[in-house]
């Protein structure tokens, strides 16, 4: 058994804690992953420090299409 943790990531850089809880394998954690609540969020599933997947909308951010702001 292993914690898994959920985290809220805008696209702004904010992170916020959504979830946390106990699974026996990757696969189980990652049923309990849903999508994004806002285009604008990223959801991301970690498990001690190890990035297991990420679920979002297919959205770029803002920056992206505008030259000499920061993206990334």
């Amino acid at each position: 058994m292993a914690i898994y943790r959920i985290y809220l990531v805008h696209d702004d850089g904010r992170q916020e804690p959504d979830a946390s809880f106990y699974c026996k394998t990757d696969e189980e954690a990652l049923a309990r992953l849903r999508p994004a609540p806002r285009a604008d969020v990223r959801v991301e599933l970690w498990q001690g420090g190890r990035f297991i997947a990420v679920a979002g909308h297919a959205r770029r951010p803002e920056a992206a299409d505008r030259p000499g702001l920061p993206f990334g």
